[in-house]
């Protein structure tokens, strides 16, 4: 049996907050080594980044409920 759709979100929510956390240690180390990369070209767009993974962990977690 596959599952439902409520285990499928949970499941996929949970991944989907533990890869934008594992993320988030390399886009710090980005922010005081300037490093261009995926549009990323200025200390404000990295400084945007940073400023919404924790919004994006948040929300991925959000997710899961139902």
């Amino acid at each position: 049996m596959i599952g439902t759709p409520k285990q499928h979100r949970e499941t996929v929510g949970k991944f989907a907050a533990a890869f934008f956390a594992a993320l988030f240690p390399g886009n710090i180390a980005q922010y005081p080594r300037p490093r261009n990369g995926f549009g990323l070209d200025t200390d404000h767009t990295r400084l945007i980044r940073l400023a919404f993974q924790p919004l994006l962990i948040y929300r991925a977690l959000e997710s899961t409920q139902s």
